[in-house]
């Protein structure tokens, strides 16, 4: 009989990618995965530490799987399990504690074979959850200096994969007839390979046992690694993952507005396989509160960046994040930024509620905001969201646009709009459709 393992993930994009490398040595290695419901042999969660609610939201998961799996095995990874160990393997004996650098040795420490692991790093990711789009991580790591975020003490190197694992990896899920394919990483527009560093700029699902396992495979060799172009951008691996045959797309994540190079724009705007969105984040359209924060631009830098990119691409998709309620956040504050994404035509709007992350810096900060007012914005911040996603989407009445359906009749165009079909669409293949009405959640309806 199979032994069996359940996943739950929380997080972001690069924490789904890394679930699912798991979830592939797992099945190479001889597992069943089943449903979280299900009673697996084995639990294993991938943790979140953005936020102290990102915590709290793993501990209850903890306890609720060790209350109603009293004799499987707990495993907790990701960043949290990186940054306080302790505190997860105080809760119970039974919890088993990996950091984001001992993912790599999970598989083989829940007794799949190692020849299983490599296969797994070799193949990389082919088996989804999601049927139409696929994730590829490419880079990993940040060192930037944010007052509110824990992420650089959890995720500290920066650390960029081979270009050949990349490519073979999207092929491979292109091959398995996936559609789109998004390019993620801590910071995206930071992806450099160079042959000269690449025996230590090496990612894979061991990358901490690299120096043991030959995970690279055939065709890529440590004594090869030579033969891979120097100095090697993500405009570079973007151009070669365009060339590949195929029928698909390729979205960006979020990426920096510092970090988006003239080339990927010039790309996003004559090719037709890279969308042209943009996920840029934001925080704050305030000088004084970027600087509280820690963010390394101004207000006027991300505005000039916005519009250099809404000059090349027309009709071009910009997303943000934005954190309402940051110390210090007066009224006027949180005007600038309002103002900003308005302004500037954004077709939707992340909103994070600030709360304090204990172990950063803004922890210290004077003037926290109360949280009564913070709810007012955040519900504000929420309303604007919806005026832009209505806004820009009333652009494609009545025009043609292409549609990438998904399993319950509706799907998203290129530039991440939601249409909604009456029929006759297939799960996993593009439709174009010209959208007639648009419905009060900003939903196009064809």
């Amino acid at each position: 009989m199979k032994r069996t393992v359940a996943f739950h993930t929380f997080g972001c994009k690069v924490n789904q990618y890394e679930t699912e490398e798991l979830r592939e040595q797992m099945r190479l290695g001889g597992y069943e995965i089943v449903p979280m419901e299900a009673g697996a042999d084995v639990t294993l969660i991938n943790s979140c530490s953005v936020t102290a609610d990102a915590d709290s939201s793993c501990r209850q998961l903890v306890r609720k799987v060790l209350r109603e799996k009293p004799q499987g095995r707990v495993v907790v990874t990701g960043c949290y399990a990186e940054r306080a160990p302790e505190e997860l393997r105080a809760m119970s004996s039974r919890v088993e504690v990996f950091g984001n650098h001992e993912k790599p040795l999970i598989a083989v420490a829940l007794g799949v074979p190692t020849a299983c692991v490599q296969e797994a790093a070799r193949s990389g990711v082919t088996a989804l959850a999601d049927r139409t789009r696929a994730y590829i991580k490419i880079q990993d790591g940040c060192d930037a200096k944010c007052t509110y975020c824990i992420i650089p003490s959890v995720r500290p190197n920066l650390i960029c994969r081979p270009p050949e694992l990349i490519l073979k990896e999207a092929q491979n899920l292109i091959t398995r007839g996936f559609k789109e394919i998004v390019l993620t990483g801590v910071r995206l527009g930071r992806y450099k390979w160079c042959s000269k560093t690449a025996v230590q700029n090496v990612v894979t699902p061991t990358e901490v046992g690299a120096q043991s396992l030959d995970v690279l495979g055939p065709g890529f060799r440590r004594d090869d690694v030579n033969a891979i172009t120097d100095n090697y951008f993500i405009a570079d691996l973007l151009r070669t993952l365009l060339s590949l045959p195929g029928e698909f797309r390729i979205r960006l994540s979020s990426i920096e507005v510092t970090e988006i190079p003239d080339e990927v724009i010039e790309l996003a705007a004559r090719h037709p396989k890279l969308c042209p969105f943009f996920h840029i984040p934001l925080q704050s359209g305030d000088d004084d509160m970027l600087k509280r924060m820690g963010r390394w631009y101004t207000a006027a830098q991300y505005r000039e960046r916005v519009r250099q990119i809404k000059a090349h691409i027309p009709d071009v998709a910009l997303s943000a994040d934005v954190i309402v309620g940051f110390a210090g956040e007066r009224e006027k504050n949180f005007q600038n930024t309002v103002k900003l994404l308005e302004n500037e035509g954004f077709s939707r709007v992340h909103a994070f509620r600030y709360s304090i992350r204990p172990g950063t810096p803004a922890e210290r900060l004077k003037d926290h905001v109360d949280p009564r007012i913070k709810g007012e914005r955040t519900r504000e911040m929420v309303k604007v969201d919806g005026a832009l996603r209505q806004r820009y989407a009333e652009r494609f009445l009545d025009r043609p646009v292409r549609v990438l359906m998904e399993f319950d009749g509706s799907g998203y165009t290129e530039r991440y709009v939601r249409v909604r079909m009456n029929g006759g669409a297939e799960e996993g293949q593009f439709q174009t459709v010209i959208p007639a009405r648009l419905s009060a959640e900003a939903i196009l309806e064809a």
